[in-house]
């Protein structure tokens, strides 16, 4: 894959009323593999903020991690049947987070990658949903 890639991170979530969802956001970014680990980095503009938020995607076996810092700083670590707690802080205040991770794949070839985790996500330790997200990475099209 090269260097500079167009992210699409598609998210559901299954579960109460309250919780079922879907978002699609779409970024410009980078991807490189470094010791059979791959990563894609991006910035993320929080909803009622100015500044952007610097991610970055760590794949790697069985195991994803998923950093943001900024506007938001949390570090979501997806590991295969295992429960990951993780602190969100906002400047609203932070809450703790659980993720129980049920599959993760992850398919690439020379133009694209393609990751999908799914899980059960809590919040301050109270069951919310089921989820399950897509992160694909392509190669821009050159201009």
């Amino acid at each position: 894959m090269n260097r500079e890639v167009s992210i699409t991170i598609k998210g559901m979530q299954f579960g109460s009323e309250d919780a079922s969802g879907n978002i699609e956001d779409r970024y410009e970014g980078i991807y490189y593999e470094r010791d059979n680990t791959r990563y894609l980095m991006y910035n993320e503009r929080i909803e009622g903020t100015d500044a952007d938020t610097k991610c970055l995607i760590k794949i790697a076996f069985n195991e994803v991690t998923v950093t943001k810092r900024g506007a938001v700083n949390v570090e979501m670590p997806f590991k295969v049947g295992r429960k990951q707690l993780s602190n969100y802080d906002t400047q609203f205040g932070g809450l703790t987070l659980g993720f129980k991770t049920k599959n993760i794949a992850c398919y690439e070839d020379e133009n694209c990658l393609s990751l999908d985790i799914d899980y059960k996500l809590e919040m301050n330790y109270e069951y919310v949903a089921d989820c399950h997200i897509n992160i694909s990475a392509q190669n821009k099209t050159p201009s």
